[in-house]
């Protein structure tokens, strides 16, 4: 292009370049004389080149490397300046794009690509490209021109990331804008640690813990162990390793490395030093329990909570009797005593030791207790006799073979008697019942019982025999008087009676009868030398005053069996009966119509008289 202004004139070619290529600028004047001149050339306002010559017109080159070179250029001869001339470089290739897959987080192990993309006006003959991070070029040379791929990306890879597009022909190179690319770990660097912490002793429970903090990822995690470099539990999900008995020999230097397939990474270094645990104090039971019933299978049990195997243990009894010795590769040992005797009982204590120990170790003493059940009951008399004065002082005493701490129950025809009563009581020791002053109601069948308690609610008892005790009568004079008296007595008692009965319109007459005597099942019809007779006046509901029952009951003595009252076990006649009684008058007199009560508690009043 030719700019002409009357004195310079100024031509550029060509005036739409491309990237890379050269301008040829032309700055001609129109002088006659031959001095010398000052050419100078402008593009964009600024001074690109200026030099002198005598010349008519000077010639400069220049190249356009993008479109940034675009603009107004122009030249001066002197101070005389040429029009402007509008120069349009045109893009070779466009500005290169670097794209960044995966596009999103972006996490350890994973693959990482990085394409550069550009867009060309024209087919180029060639084109190399660059990446860089943080302003450095890769020295890994991409696979494919404008492709760069990374395996496995690396925490440590992160960075500023650009590519760069090079054309070799013109020499042209644009690079793109910087992406920023962070690598998130998968997973934080595994820890590992050791519980318990401190010494540790052998015998040792032991927990090594390969912890994991933060799994970004979530991806599941694979865990190995090592001792001295060496594996010794493969790869698992379980995060732990657990020695229940940790041994000297597993002494060495630990790590562990997780991995999630893709990354892998070791944890720092525990150095382990296991040593011999010296025995502790031993603790000795009795199986099943400290009490045993004689004949019960018994065993004692020696254990240590922690000491290095193997153990010597020794079991002794009461005297320091070694009962028995053995090395044990178990923190238990039990020794079976068989079963239990009485002889049995008494105190125990076991010791252990170790190689660790230097002097053995003793359990506290324990005790044996052998509960032996109640056996041979037998029940004893302090009294001459079964016969007894009224008021004469009975003393039974209960006795057992053997049996531990029992206990006694007394029994009076088959009943249980109650302790501290007026008229007798128990001694402390329950072994004895003594009868202060016997009378009739004392009259009966005695026999003990003896208890004692085993074990879970065990109870063991035994009874004895029982021993007759009958109220031996008053004197004959005695008798005598009595009688007389109870005849009076009823007597006037009928004669009033009978006076109130007639001044009443309706009352009730007196009857006399002679009722069968019952007879107990089995025993076939009643003795010929019993005699009844029963005087009394039935009771009217009009009537206020009580009615009367007199009744006699003549029985002859004669040989009873154990179970008959009155009579001692034996059925013999004890010797401090008088031979002239050979019957016994019984008088029973109610006063008043018998209630529920009065059935059952004997209120009457009975006093032995002659016969007829």
């Amino acid at each position: 292009m030719n700019c002409w202004n009357g004195y310079v004139a100024f031509h550029v070619v060509p005036v739409s370049p491309l990237e890379g290529e050269t301008l040829e600028l032309n700055c001609r004047g129109k002088y006659k004389s031959q001095w010398e001149r000052e050419y100078a050339f402008y593009g964009k306002g600024k001074k690109i080149h200026s030099m002198k010559s005598k010349s008519h017109e000077c010639l400069y080159s220049i190249k356009v490397n993008d479109t940034d070179d675009s603009g107004w250029y122009y030249c001066k001869i002197n101070r005389w300046k040429s029009q402007n001339v509008k120069i349009q470089v045109q893009e070779r290739f466009a500005k290169p794009v670097l794209r960044v897959e995966p596009a999103a987080e972006v996490f350890e192990g994973l693959q990482l690509v990085l394409t550069c993309i550009i867009k060309m006006a024209r087919p180029l003959a060639q084109l190399r490209y660059l990446f860089y991070r943080d302003s450095i070029a890769l020295e890994v040379v991409p696979s494919d021109g404008s492709v760069f791929n990374i395996s496995a990306a690396t925490a440590i890879i992160s960075g500023n990331y650009a590519c760069e597009t090079i054309e070799t022909i013109y020499g042209l190179r644009k690079r793109s804008d910087y992406i920023h690319i962070s690598v998130k770990q998968a997973f934080a660097v595994p820890k590992l640690t050791v519980r318990p912490e401190g010494q540790l002793f052998d015998g040792q429970w032991v927990k090594l813990v390969c912890s994991v903090e933060e799994n970004l990822s979530q991806a599941s995690l694979w865990y190995s162990f090592y001792r001295n470099g060496v594996p010794f539990q493969s790869l698992s999900t379980h995060s732990d390793y657990i020695s229940e008995s940790a041994r000297v020999a597993d002494s060495g230097t630990y790590h562990c490395v997780v991995t999630d397939s893709k990354v892998w990474k070791r944890s720092n270094q525990l150095h382990l030093s296991i040593r011999r645990i010296p025995v502790s104090k031993p603790d000795l039971i009795i199986q099943p329990r400290k009490e045993l019933i004689e004949g019960e299978t018994g065993s004692l049990v020696c254990s240590v909570s922690n000491g290095s195997l193997p153990i010597y243990y020794q079991f002794y009894n009461g005297s320091n009797t070694e009962l028995h010795r053995e090395f044990s590769n178990s923190a238990e040992l039990v020794y079976k005593i068989g079963a239990i005797s009485r002889r049995d009982e008494g105190l125990y204590h076991c010791s252990v030791r170790n190689e660790a120990t230097d002097l053995p170790l003793r359990s506290e003493d324990i005790k044996i207790t052998v509960i032996v059940p109640v056996a041979d009951a037998v029940l004893i008399s302090h009294t001459n006799g079964t016969e007894m004065w009224a008021g004469e002082t009975l003393v039974l005493r209960c006795l057992v073979r053997e049996g531990t701490e029992p206990q006694f129950v007394w029994y009076r025809d088959n009943v249980p008697l109650r302790n501290g009563t007026a008229s007798s009581h128990v001694t402390a020791d329950g072994g004895e019942l003594v009868i202060h002053s016997f009378r009739r109601d004392n009259v009966g069948r005695y026999h003990c019982a003896a208890i004692n308690k085993g074990t879970n609610g065990t109870i063991f008892n035994v009874t004895s025999d029982c021993i007759g005790f009958t109220l031996r009568g008053p004197s004959y004079s005695t008798e005598i008087a009595a009688s007389l008296f109870l005849v009076l007595l009823f007597a006037s008692l009928i004669a009033s009676v009978c006076f109130i009965h007639r001044k009443r319109d309706a009352g009730n007459s007196s009857t006399v009868s002679h009722p069968s005597r019952p007879q107990p099942s089995g025993e076939g019809p009643a003795a010929s030398n019993v005699e009844y007779a029963v005087v009394g006046a039935t009771y009217n509901a009009e009537n206020t005053a009580a009615d009367l029952v007199y009744s006699v009951v003549t029985i002859k003595k004669t040989t009873e069996p154990c179970n008959s009252i009155g009579f001692s076990c034996t059925g013999k006649k004890d010797a401090k009966t008088d031979p002239s009684d050979n019957s016994i008058t019984y008088a029973t007199l109610n006063f008043s119509k018998p209630s529920d009560e009065e059935d059952r508690v004997d209120g009457n009043i009975y006093e032995n008289i002659l016969r007829k």
